[in-house]
């Protein structure tokens, strides 16, 4: 008689835990020549504006078009000019239980930034997304209790 085995259904516990790492790739972004960490501020700057900022104009309007009507720059940047991230205009978030309170209160807003921002700013700069990745909640946003 052979003992039951335990390694199915700890296999099984940690199947959710790989759809949680970086997504994307590490690569050369559409009309660039470099990566976005080979490119100074001029370039990253003329590329935001070349391929980011429309990108990121058609997901955000395609979600709300009267709130992001004047979708630009200042947008998720903010109205300082510094263009520093995360930027304290935005809200801030609470990554306790896995931002419970995001989800619950604005689960609409958490499903775009997940599935859409995201992933459309990661490929737009050509750096990784999601969980881990370059581009994450705390990317843009100030999150608390991220060791929650």
């Amino acid at each position: 008689m052979r003992a039951p085995s335990l390694l199915l259904p700890c296999a099984l516990l940690f199947v959710p835990l790989l759809a949680c790492g970086p997504k994307g790739k590490v690569s050369v972004p559409e009309g660039a020549d470099k990566t976005w960490a080979e490119m100074n501020e001029d370039e990253r700057m003329a590329h935001m504006g070349a391929v980011v900022l429309p990108r990121m104009r058609a997901v955000f309007q395609a979600h709300d078009p009267e709130r992001y009507a004047s979708f630009g720059c200042a947008t998720c940047h903010g109205h300082s000019g510094s263009f520093e991230m995360p930027n304290p205009e935005l809200p801030e978030l609470d990554a306790s239980n896995f931002y419970k309170q995001e989800r619950q209160e604005h689960g609409d807003m958490v499903k775009l930034m997940w599935k859409e921002v995201e992933p459309t700013m990661g490929e737009a700069l050509g750096v990784t997304y999601s969980f881990g990745g370059t581009i994450e909640c705390h990317s843009c946003h100030v999150v608390l209790n991220e060791d929650e």
